[in-house]
């Protein structure tokens, strides 16, 4: 695997990581809500730097491309959990 995209897909999965722990300690929905976005943020511009990657093998894109994914997903149903976690208490 090309060590400069393991080296920029270290340095997006740390953060994206990082604020998973952070929403389990944020304390307010507000917060909540604001870690979702800013994991979402990291993911969306991760997904975005693999996507226009240029020279990279097709096994790198997929594989790149599919742990980014992962954590696109997981952000966009966790921001969606703690969406309806808002609109349910009131």
């Amino acid at each position: 695997m090309n060590e400069t995209l393991i080296s920029a897909c270290t340095m997006f999965l740390v953060p994206a990581t990082l604020l998973f722990g952070a929403l389990g300690v944020a304390n307010s929905s507000f917060l909540k809500i604001l870690v979702c976005l800013l994991g979402a943020a990291t993911t969306g511009l991760w997904l975005y730097r693999v996507w226009w990657w240029t020279g990279l093998s097709l096994m790198d894109r997929r594989t790149a491309l599919g742990l980014a994914g992962m954590y696109a997903f997981a952000w966009l149903l966790t921001f969606l959990v703690q969406l309806k976690n808002i609109f349910s208490s009131r």
